[in-house]
């Protein structure tokens, strides 16, 4: 277009003034120029297309109108712009059809030249703009009478008015142009018609409103702790994204000053907070300042804000102004300010809006509570806790308060005038009224006293009380104290009735008396406190605590005593040191979806070690004190559970009488008529395969209730119709290498620059798996060689033999890395009896003398003598613990009933409450290794524990090394009568009978046989074929009676045990041809006629045995006692003694020389004597030598028996036996005292019971206190009439954690002084509250310490 190359103002004064000119197209830069590059100076208003704007015209100036749109484009040559900005419709979403319409609006506009037309729009400007100006005068006449009601315009009408000055200014020029004609152009006109019925009708509705921020007078000065907590505060209150904050702390420090301070400052321009000082935008439409007072309620609270708002009270229902408040609010930006909360309010009654950044609008809420709780309660996205003064402002204030001249009065009153300040807790209206009533107080005594009173009086200021007169309220305080102690005892009481008849006190009872004590105790302070010379105003304090005592008397639950009940949750340990991000993350899913009402069955799945287990725990945990579920259920179903097994769990955590064998159906429906009624959680640990729950008595459908279950298959969570589902993976890198450092230390990390690199590469190899990563790190703890970090990364990066299906891949994958702590173990012997634990069943937890034995048994701890190898086991176990491949844990055996019934139960290694157990995935990985890493998958078959899923017909008999079918419940095995390999068969706790014998007679090459705990009644002629078994256990097959002749037959057993049977006698030289035998176990021999000569003839045979390292034997009568004596070298481990008449002495000489010619000193490890006739038992002789080995000494129903004396030239019993850790005296009924036995250096257990005649344990030691029961740990006595006391106050018990004292009926006194509490006793049982009270204290400190841990 050659119109370029003209002037631009030449081409702009044609087209005006050509009433046919048409659109051309203008230079950007010169569009820009004519209206000061766009300027809002220039601005008239915003057409269908985009802005309006008043141009300069340098030559001839005069208004014109340009239409510019959104966006700018350039013609096909490329000079000329288009200013067009096009806006994109929804409607035409084509460009050149709105360009095309833009045009066509142009054209029209330009073709307004007709003079009747002209007429018309100027007629039609007068008209709008004298509405205009009288609608603007009544706007202000409406703005003037609002400000006498306190309101003010609001931002919409104060930019509407501007705006309507700015339209009538230039609708007068137009008018005025159409006059004089010059510059007049219709199309001007035209737009200013628009504008003017644009802001007509763009006038608001509302004119004023309330002010934004009512000033509040603050008559103190901010301290600058103060002004720095009010800035911080308003900060939070601007910038944070959600809607409630709380402020909170004691009654006096200050809440209401900031928070009114708070509210002044987002005044425009408020000097009191610097940082607002000056602000042009605030950043709320209304700030309202709100009083809770003490009796507020919902409907008080929405009277204030309409109030605040200026809103007319229609006295609409909650409801009503509740929506009023909302609608009005609902499009605004506001902050409540509501000072003294002392219970949750509804704020969505109230008729607050959503709190929040809701886009543009900001609507927040500050409260202030003394109580955080109440922040809790409330939903406070951020608590802010006001303290006390700093203690240099605190000084200052109160220095102000009393003046220089009381302070300086006497030197010693500057210290306590601050000891007082933190008597008052820096608290200001505290220092502001006790410094003006203590100003001119001269005197330290005075000082004193009121920093005495301020001690007791303080803690409970926090409460206001109403000021009543002095002498009335505490008359009332002490008639209510008076109340509020008759109505505790009459608690008690009946507390003390309902445990007769085996109730307990609830929860609610318990936490009122707690409450009685605390408040008795400071009302009587209040009482006993005199006015004194500070005019403390006592009536408010005693009017609290008068308040607080009338709603103990109120509040006193109806309920006191229920039927004890199992813990709704049973707390499990947990171990805390795995705090990973992702654990936490995963737990907190898991508790989401159980909290979810529509959630039924939640799986969490992983792979074996990851931590599934550890998860359920913290989840069981994590309910513990909480009330959300009536019960919280921990079950474990392990690889073979069944709807059997798991109803029994149940019944055992619920303590529900399931009927005894039976059937299921029965059984759960006992489970589902207790659990229908009751919210439940069920947390199903380890779950391999499909598990009926509706068949286990879990009603369906779930509702509130929950089952949460662990499995390491996917597919399982099919299989139970999971829910939700939660995948456990591995660690990621940073928190793998964090628990890896945990576990292997920083020491060894730092102890060669290259070991933190290998560690890395180490742990790269783990690929994240929990299990392996704390084995392998504690594996490596103290290598500090770079070789053998070197080594085993080169060991992890081997390959592993490959299973047959997908699932052993992953497995494979796991053993692999778990298999370089068993390869890390010393040598074989220490990884064969790791591998041994893998027989027990999965879960199990394992006794340590039957694993030990199990170990003697197959020749893996074989030493010179038996105590040698027992030490070596406990040595071996404690390896493999502190490996982490083993897990010591409590076996829940009972030491009392092991000591009293020692025949009827197999040894146990003391302490006998400890065991082992192996984690589910270690065990897999034992077995997969025994069977040669899936190369020989029949080597070993291990079916322990499987119970009624055992199916006999799948065992591989002819391929099988080693089979473990334990704890099965086996009633008959058919015979099997191929050949076979098969080495070791585990059959004990099963219920089969002799029939046994014939099913495993070809098993030729069997060399151990574990048979115990059966129902076998004799021994058949088919054991006989079995004529490599070294290792042959009957014992507790209690109808077995009699032992065959041919058993002699058996010359390569060397392991033979009998306990526990009925056996009475074993065939003449039977014993005699077991020539290799080293252990037998003969606790089971009973008297009969002939006893005396089938006991010296076992004692004679026993003696020709040269491999004998360990007997168990009874001996009865004095004969049986005296052929004992006379036989030498018998290696007695475990030895009754019974029967004894002893006529002639009457004494019991117990003396390493006088047991088996002298063995008993190293081999003697139990000794029981039990139903004798002796007075008197000496111990020791002239030789004076120790029964090293002894560890138990029992002796029962000794009922002559007086006392036991150390022989005269004996030292002390320290040095008779140095290793004595459990002794039991039971029914020696006539015996005085144990005075020997504080200074036995190992004992742990000590059990005195049906010693009627006793006063005392044991005399004053006169020697030193700490020498006395250095070890003793647990304490038992029960059934000691006459028992008065324990023992002198000189003797200590250091390491005491348990003590039971049941039916001791003359027990006065317990021996402990605060000087010599045994500070790590955790349970005190005591039978019988009224014995309790009837002890006397010398020290009520005592009493209270031993109440913390009585059982009751």
């Amino acid at each position: 277009m050659d119109d370029s190359k003209c002037s631009s103002d030449d081409m702009l004064e044609r087209i005006l003034q050509d009433p046919h000119s048409m659109p051309r197209v203008m230079t950007l830069e010169y569009l820009k120029r004519i209206t000061d590059n766009f300027s809002d100076k220039r601005l008239l208003g915003k057409g269908g297309f985009g802005k309006v704007y008043k141009p300069y015209l340098s030559r001839n100036p005069y208004p014109c109108m340009l239409i510019l749109e959104c966006k700018q484009g350039k013609l096909e040559n490329g000079k000329m712009i288009a200013v067009k900005k096009f806006i994109i419709t929804g409607q035409l979403r084509n460009l050149a059809d709105q360009e095309m319409q833009f045009k066509n609006e142009v054209v029209a506009l330009m073709s307004l030249r007709h003079p009747n037309i002209e007429e018309e729009i100027i007629m039609k400007i007068k008209e709008h703009v004298e509405k205009l100006r009288e609608n603007s005068r009544e706007v202000r006449d409406k703005i003037e009478l609002a400000k006498g009601n306190g309101m003010v315009a609001t931002n919409k009408i104060k930019t509407w008015l501007a705006r309507a000055d700015t339209i009538l200014s230039d609708a007068m020029a137009v008018c005025e142009s159409k006059q004089t004609g010059l510059n007049w152009d219709t199309r001007i006109a035209a737009a200013q018609l628009s504008q003017l019925r644009e802001c007509l009708s763009d006038q608001p509705s509302d004119v004023a409103q309330p002010a934004s921020v009512l000033h509040i007078d603050v008559h103190a000065a901010l301290l600058p702790s103060q002004v720095l907590f009010v800035e911080q505060a308003r900060q939070h209150i601007i910038e944070d994204t959600e809607g409630m904050i709380g402020i909170w702390g004691p009654v006096g420090v200050g809440k209401t000053l900031l928070l009114k301070a708070i509210n002044n400052s987002f005044e425009t321009g408020n000097s009191l907070i610097p940082s607002s000082s000056n602000r042009r935008d605030p950043p709320f439409d209304f700030v309202i300042y709100l009083t809770a007072l003490e009796d507020y309620s919902v409907q008080r609270i929405q009277s204030e804000i309409i109030q605040r708002l200026k809103m007319q009270d229609r006295g609409d229902s909650l409801t009503t102004q509740a929506t009023r408040i909302s609608k009005f609010l609902q499009d605004k930006s506001f902050l409540v300010l509501l000072d003294g909360l002392h219970y949750n309010l509804n704020l969505a009654e109230v008729g607050l809006p959503p709190l929040g950044n809701q886009g543009q609008l900001k609507r927040k809420v500050v409260i202030t509570t003394r109580s955080r709780s109440l922040c809790d309660q409330m939903h406070v996205n951020r608590a802010i806790n006001v303290p006390g003064l700093k203690i240099d402002e605190a000084l200052e204030l109160f220095q102000e308060c009393i003046g220089n001249d009381s302070i300086y009065s006497e030197p010693r009153i500057g210290a306590l005038a601050k000891d007082l300040v933190e008597q008052l807790r820096a608290l200001p209206s505290e220092l502001i009224r006790i410094g003006s009533a203590m100003r001119g107080k001269g005197e330290p005594g005075q000082w004193q006293n009121i920093i005495g009173v301020a001690k007791e009086l303080m803690p409970i200021k926090d409460q206001e009380a109403s000021s009543l007169a002095e002498g009335i309220v505490i008359t009332k305080l002490k008639q209510c104290l008076q109340n509020l102690r008759g109505r505790r005892n009459d608690v008690n009481h009946e507390i003390e009735l309902g445990k007769r008849e085996g109730k307990v006190a609830t929860n609610q009872i318990n936490n009122w008396l707690a409450s009685v004590d605390t408040n008795i105790s400071v009302g009587m302070v209040i009482c006993e406190s005199e006015q004194n010379e500070l005019n403390w105003d006592l009536s408010v304090i005693a009017a609290g605590m008068l308040r607080r005592l009338q709603e103990c008397l109120n509040g006193q639950p109806s309920v006191v005593t229920v039927e004890a009940l199992p813990p709704s949750v049973q707390e499990m340990p947990c171990s805390s040191t795995e705090q990973q991000p992702s654990r936490v993350e995963i737990f907190g899913e898991a508790m989401e979806y159980i909290k979810d009402s529509s959630v039924g069955v939640i799986g969490i799945w992983g792979l074996g070690g990851v931590g599934k287990t550890h998860l359920l725990t913290k989840i069981n945990n994590a309910f513990r004190g909480d009330s959300f579920f009536d019960h919280v259920l921990f079950v474990t179903a392990s690889k073979e559970g069944s709807v059997e097994t798991i109803q029994g769990e149940i019944g055992k955590k619920l303590k529900l009488k399931l009927p005894e064998g039976g059937d299921v159906k029965s059984r759960a429906d006992i489970i589902l008529g207790f659990l229908k009624t009751r919210k439940f959680l069920i947390l199903l640990d380890d779950v391999w395969n499909r598990i009926d729950l509706e068949a286990v008595g879990i009603p369906y459908p779930l509702g509130t209730s929950k089952v949460v279950l662990t499995t390491r298959s996917k597919t399982v969570c099919g299989q139970m119709d999971v829910k939700k589902e939660i995948n456990v993976a591995c660690l990621p890198d940073d928190e793998a290498w964090q628990l890896f450092q945990d576990k292997v230390g920083q020491g060894t990390l730092s102890s060669s620059p290259r070991i933190e690199a290998l560690a890395k590469e180490l742990v790269e190899e783990m690929k994240g798996l929990p299990l392996a990563l704390i084995t392998v790190g504690r594996a490596m703890y103290g290598k500090s060689n770079p070789k053998q970090w070197e080594s085993a990364i080169h060991y992890m990066k081997q390959s592993c033999c490959d299973g047959d299906d997908q699932d052993l891949h992953m497995e494979n994958d796991v053993f692999r890395r778990l298999k370089f702590s068993y390869e890390s173990l010393r040598d074989d012997t220490l990884r064969h009896c790791l591998l041994t634990c893998s027989l027990w069943p999965e879960d199990k937890v394992i006794r340590t003398g039957d694993l030990i034995r199990c170990w003697i048994g197959l020749g893996l701890v074989d030493e010179c003598d038996i105590h040698s190898s027992y030490r070596k086991a406990h040595s071996l176990i404690g390896e493999l613990t502190a490996a982490c491949l083993l897990d010591s844990c409590d076996t829940g055996f009972d030491s009392g009933y092991y000591i009293l019934d020692r025949r009827s139960v197999t040894h146990q290694e003391m302490p006998i409450e400890v065991g082992v157990k192996m984690h589910d995935v270690i065990r897999d990985m034992a077995i997969w290794i025994s069977c040669g890493c899936s190369d020989n998958k029949d080597k070993w078959v291990v079916r322990a524990g499987v119970g009624a899923n055992l199916s006999i017909r799948t065992i591989p008999w002819s391929r099988a090394e080693c089979i473990s079918l334990m704890f099965n419940e086996i009633k008959e095995l058919h015979p099997f009568t191929g050949s076979t390999n098969l080495e070791r068969l585990y059959l004990q706790q099963n219920s089969l009978d002799e029939r046994i014998f014939g099913a495993i007679q070809s098993f030729t090459e069997l060399t151990y046989l574990d048979l115990s705990d059966n129902r076998i009644k004799e021994i058949p002629e088919e054991l006989f074929a079995l004529v490599n078994l070294g290792h042959l256990d009957l014992s507790r097959n209690e109808k077995l009676m009699t032992v065959p002749k041919r058993l002699r037959e058996l010359t390569k057993v060397k392991f033979l045990y009998l306990a526990g049977t009925g056996i009475k006698r074993i065939p003449k030289e039977v014993i005699s041809c077991l020539t290799i035998l080293q252990v037998i176990d003969l606790l089971t021999m009973r008297s009969h006629k002939y006893w005396n000569n089938y006991m010296y003839e076992t004692i004679q045979e026993l003696c020709t045995l040269t491999n004998l390292k360990a007997v168990d034997i009874v001996i009865e009568s004095d004969d049986g006692y005296e052929s004992l004596r006379k036989a030498a070298g018998i290696p007695i481990r475990d030895l009754i003694i019974s029967k004894l008449r002893l006529k002639e002495t009457n004494e019991l000489r117990l003396a390493v020389d006088t047991l088996t010619g002298g063995t008993a000193g190293r081999m003697l490890n139990e000794l029981h004597v039990e139903d004798c006739k002796m007075e008197q038992i000496i111990v020791g002789d002239e030789l004076g030598k120790p029964f090293d080995a002894l560890s138990v000494l029992a002796l029962r129903y000794l009922k002559n028996l007086t006392n036991i004396i150390m022989w005269k030239g004996t030292s002390s019993s320290q040095a008779l036996f140095p290793r004595l850790t459990h002794l039991s005296l039971i029914d020696c009924s006539k015996l005085q005292h144990l005075s020997w036995a504080p200074y036995l250096p190992c004992l742990e257990y000590l059990h005195v019971g049906g010693c009627v005649a006793m006063e005392q344990i044991c005399m004053g030691t006169g020697q030193e206190s700490s020498k006395t029961f250095p070890c003793l740990k647990y304490l038992i006595l029960v059934d000691n009439d006459m028992l008065v006391s324990l023992c002198g106050s000189d003797v200590t018990f250091p390491c005491l954690e348990e003590l039971e004292i049941i039916r001791c009926r003359k027990l006065k006194r317990l021996p402990f002084t605060m000087q010599s509490l045994p500070h790590k006793l955790t349970k005190l049982v005591f039978i019988k509250r009224y014995y309790w009270n009837e002890l006397e204290w010398e020290d009520e400190g005592v009493k209270s310490f031993l109440e913390q841990v009585r059982d009751t």
